[in-house]
């Protein structure tokens, strides 16, 4: 009967956490971690009570506990140094923040947009749309480098012969990096070879979230820019076995010009499909921030209220503050249940609708974020004109 009792309490205590965990909606990375951990303290400690209540001798007892002492330990230690270190890792990443959410970051062989950052690991969604989880161990390790959400440069490098002058390769080569949409182009000149000059041609990139294709369309227009004004990009290594007239030039013929036909434009770029998890966790990461922000300025603002004079200011600003509040709590309601839908807490709807519902949170939340601020602007407005009749 004292088994069956210690039983029955620690699997009451078990379900008890995972209740009182859920129902306070904490389902982030971490504190499934530690609710994880708490729920193994309390397993162990249930074990060593139910083997103290079983109807067995005591000598017994004793033997059972040292054998899972023994594989405890011996569990503990082999993992506990890898363990150990990821999680110092992930602490230290936490401090330095050399990333975070929606970042590209490369890492030796690895390159992606960051989808999650844990204790333990962080994943990484990399350029064939893979997760990818890598060890907090290796990224603190390894050199890493991060691309910044606020630009990259983009560049690109070609080589080409002695006989064409630099300044006309020049001039092509930045008229390709401006309609390519780069801001402050430049060319330079890396190598010179013994038989070919090597350019490179690059600038700056402030939306990074057209990267991949931006590196692509940047190559295209220097093709176009260098062919268009008749420049060969080939060195005077090129060799062909087969035999052509004097003169001929290695260009790609231009096509007869047909009737214009409106193309099918993409519904996508290719980042979105390719980097679509990295983007939800940086929408819903920003979206989070702002209603913590929003809660915070909450209680600021009430107790503004009462330093207003003006009964009726200050009951119009409370209106707008109630329904800025309820608003909140509508978008909270939503991100929660897609926070937890990402996470696998709870089923996935469609891909597709699910990114939407995405974009569309991320406005609502910016609709949000812009009426606090116009409060905002309307109480120091007030306080403004306040102290202008005092003084």
């Amino acid at each position: 009967m004292a088994s069956l009792i210690a039983l029955g309490v620690t699997l009451i205590l078990l379900f008890g956490i995972e209740y009182l965990f859920r129902r306070a909606k904490m389902t982030t990375g971490d504190v499934k971690l530690v609710r994880q951990l708490i729920q193994v303290a309390v397993l162990g400690i249930g074990l060593v009570f139910i083997i103290f209540s079983l109807p067995i001798p005591y000598a017994d007892k004793e033997s059972i506990l040292q054998l899972l002492g023994i594989v405890a330990g011996a569990a503990i230690a082999l993992s506990s140094t890898t363990f150990i270190s990821n999680a110092m890792s992930g602490i230290m990443l936490r401090i330095i923040k050399p990333f975070r959410v929606g970042d590209y970051i490369e890492s030796e062989n690895v390159f992606g947009r960051v989808t999650d950052i844990h204790i333990l690991h962080t994943e990484v969604q990399t350029i064939d749309r893979d997760l990818m989880t890598l060890p907090n161990l290796k990224l603190v390790s390894s050199s890493l480098r991060t691309i910044r959400t606020s630009g990259t440069i983009v560049s690109t490098s070609v080589s080409l012969g002695y006989d064409i002058p630099w300044r006309k390769i020049e001039k092509n080569m930045l008229l390709a990096a401006e309609k390519t949409g780069l801001e402050s182009p430049f060319v330079q000149i890396l190598e010179l070879g013994d038989f070919s000059v090597t350019y490179k041609v690059g600038g700056l990139l402030k939306e990074i979230e057209n990267l991949i294709s931006a590196r692509s369309e940047l190559k295209k227009e220097v093709l176009d820019a260098l062919h268009g004004d008749g420049i060969e990009i080939v060195s005077p290594t090129f060799m062909n076995q087969r035999v052509f007239k004097d003169g001929k030039v290695f260009i790609p013929a231009k096509e007869p010009e047909k009737p214009e036909v409106l193309e099918k434009i993409p519904e996508k770029k290719p980042e979105e499909i390719i980097f679509d998890k990295a983007i939800e966790a940086e929408i819903l990461d920003r979206i989070e921030k702002v209603l913590e922000s929003l809660e915070s300025d909450e209680k600021e603002l009430e107790e503004q209220f009462q330093d207003i004079p003006d009964k009726s200011q200050r009951e119009n600003l409370k209106e707008k503050l109630e329904f800025l509040k309820s608003r909140k709590e509508e978008v909270k309601a939503d991100f929660e249940t897609m926070k937890k839908q990402r996470e696998g807490e709870e089923e996935k709807t469609d891909p597709e609708l699910f990114s939407r519902q995405v974009q569309s949170l991320n406005l609502k939340a910016d609709h949000l974020d812009i009426r606090r601020r116009k409060l905002e602007r309307e109480m120091k407005k007030i306080f403004e004109e306040k102290e202008l009749l005092e003084g």
